[in-house]
Order: C-alpha cells, then structure tokens, then sequence
C-alpha cells in the first residue's frame, strides 16, 4: 500500500518503520514548505503594519489603564491581571493575523522588462571644493 506525500509516494512499510521523530519533522518540513509557497499572499503592505503597529499600541495602553482601574477599584491584582491579559490575547488576535484589512495598499512592483527600460541612476562623485591658499608677491 503506498502513500504519498509531497516529497513521493512512501511505502507503508517505511511509514511504520520510522521513529515519530523523523515523521513529525517529514510533516513540519511538508507544513513549512506549503507555507513558504504562499508566502506572497501572506505579506501585509507598510501602511497595513504601521496601522496594526498603532493599533497594537493604543490597545494595549487601553487595556492597561483598564486592567489597573478595574483592579484597583475591586481592590485585586489578580482581577487587575486578567483583565490585561485578556486585553493582550484581544490585541493579538486582532494585530497579529494578515486581516485583508492591512492590506488595503499592495505594492505596485514593475516587471523585469519596464525595469531594464529605466536603469538605475548612478551616485555622482562629490565635487571638492578646497579654496587654494595665495601667495603673497
């Protein structure tokens, strides 16, 4: 019976034989690479990340200064801690993931062949200017 998988078909016989080592890592590496294949559509453009960068941190001042208030008014660092961490799960959720909503400004790359048409310009060398002394006659 013959399996397959991404890197070929595997033979059952080895799938058992292997140690679950070498069976996690075959599928974290298959995992990493799927991954890696999408990884274009997994890019959040600059203004998406200085937006979720914002955000992140106006949310965690937010939750802090409520966590504190709520803390301090129940009289319980333990309410006080939950109530932040909570706070940061919520960030995180909303921040970390690639929400089509950070990528609302893609980049507009040009192709190989509009890029040789306009080639890119040369730094130019720094014009000394160093004022001569005179000599006196």
């Amino acid at each position: 019976m013959d399996v397959a998988f991404s890197d070929g078909p595997v033979t059952m016989d080895l799938v058992r034989n292997s140690s679950p080592d070498t069976r996690y890592i075959s599928t974290l590496s298959s995992e990493i690479q799927a991954i890696s294949e999408c990884s274009p559509c997994s890019q959040m453009d600059w203004q998406g990340q200085k937006l979720a960068e914002q955000l992140m941190q106006i949310m965690l001042l937010v939750f802090a200064v409520v966590g504190f208030l709520t803390g301090y008014v129940m009289g319980s660092f333990q309410v006080m801690m939950l109530v932040y961490a909570g706070g940061v799960v919520l960030t995180t959720l909303i921040t970390v993931p690639n929400w089509p909503y950070f990528n609302r400004h893609p980049l507009k790359w040009l192709d190989p062949i509009e890029a040789e048409k306009h080639p890119k310009p040369q730094k130019q060398q720094p014009v000394n200017f160093k004022k001569k002394g005179s000599k006196a006659k």
